[in-house]
């Protein structure tokens, strides 16, 4: 496979952040298949250079939530086959699956009823966590446009990921199944999200808006095939990541320093659908979290994530 030289100049790093951080409020506003802003709007809008703004939807696109049309612009991830075509045919049954909203529109509408509650549990099972990462940002963010009072008084959020030691089933290069590279894409990704949603919290509890946040972190031996989310123990939420066919950015065998552009196998879970589990469900679904969690040592965060922190 050619290797690519990336000879573009480097964008600053925090202005990269800051575009993409930007680009991941107005995806989460905007919802499924909306358009997003043309490159040289948003180059006027957020007074950055046009390299700056390609590396953003670059890594947006990397990460499932955007895609490019030629001609057309970049769209924001669409829902499903499976939700369009469950809503065909009208009756009870479309109606239910009409309210259904991809990851991160719906767990927005669930965590804003959440944070009412005076004490906040997330229970996570998946691969990076980015969807709650992308989500509870913004929700911290409205708590400090919110009346004082009405912020909980303490986050708690526990992490199952897969151990990243571990031969994960996927991501895998589709010419070299053998390939390290989407791995330790992989794992550079997960510490990326899991660092984030960590800032996010310290903030917080920085601003006094949350008295005491927490977030723990451990690793299972296994490669998730469904995400699932579980609210104040009382709201269990579950979506199927898909297997899609992506093109990623990784560093060339050669250790060139060039980019080489590697077409892998890769679970998207972004825009799945989040199924809530029927009410008689849920403590079922924390009975098995809480058993994995239990079996997992304390110190088997993924490399650069992090364990347990009280923030506050």
């Amino acid at each position: 496979m050619e290797a690519v030289v990336n000879s573009a100049p480097r964008s600053s790093p925090q202005k990269l952040q800051h575009v993409y951080d930007r680009l991941r409020e107005e995806i989460a506003r905007l919802g499924p298949k909306a358009r997003l802003p043309s490159q040289n709007e948003l180059v006027k809008q957020l007074n950055v250079s046009r390299d700056t703004v390609q590396r953003a939807l670059k890594r947006l696109q990397e990460e499932g939530l955007v895609h490019s049309v030629q001609g057309r612009g970049t769209f924001v991830a669409e829902l499903t086959a499976g939700g369009a075509d469950a809503v065909e045919g009208g009756g009870p049954a479309a109606e239910r699956a009409d309210r259904l909203k991809p990851a991160f529109k719906g767990l927005g509408d669930y965590l804003k009823g959440a944070f009412k509650e005076k004490d906040v549990t997330i229970d996570f099972f998946g691969f990076t966590a980015e969807t709650l990462s992308m989500v509870l940002k913004e929700r911290l963010f409205e708590l400090r446009l919110a009346d004082s009072g009405s912020q909980p008084a303490s986050l708690t959020i526990r992490l199952l990921l897969p151990a990243m030691g571990t031969h994960l089933a996927l991501p895998r290069s589709i010419e070299d199944p053998a390939d390290e590279r989407p791995l330790d894409r992989l794992r550079e990704l997960t510490a990326r999200l899991v660092g984030d949603l960590r800032v996010s919290l310290r903030d917080a509890a920085g601003r006094q808006l949350i008295e005491k946040a927490d977030l723990q972190v451990r690793t299972v031996r296994m490669t998730p095939q469904v995400k699932l989310y579980i609210i104040n123990r009382t709201v269990a939420l579950m979506s199927w990541y898909e297997i899609q066919r992506n093109t990623v950015d990784v560093p060339a065998s050669d250790d060139s320093g060039a980019v080489e552009h590697l077409p892998i196998h890769d679970l998207m879970g972004v825009d799945a659908l989040l199924i809530p589990q029927l009410p008689a469900a849920v403590p079922l679904a924390q009975q098995w979290f809480d058993s994995q969690w239990d079996a997992s040592p304390d110190d088997s965060a993924p490399d650069g994530a992090g364990g347990g922190d009280a923030l506050a």
